[in-house]
């Protein structure tokens, strides 16, 4: 396999699974969950632009 036809099928399959991942709002949900962007009680992740329980120190 080269290169190339080895980057096409990642692109395929990068492809498959967003069509995948946004046929419907709930799977939209799950797969952000899964993948660690949103939490289990659907807050977004502080390394995602989430809030933190902690203060933060002004500099």
């Amino acid at each position: 396999m080269t290169h190339k036809q080895r980057n096409q099928k990642i692109l395929e399959a990068i492809a498959e699974e967003t069509e995948r991942a946004v046929a419907s709002k709930k799977i939209a949900r799950e797969t952000l969950i899964r993948e660690g962007i949103y939490t289990a009680k659907g807050k977004l992740r502080v390394e995602f632009g989430g809030h933190s329980k902690r203060q933060r120190v002004a500099a």
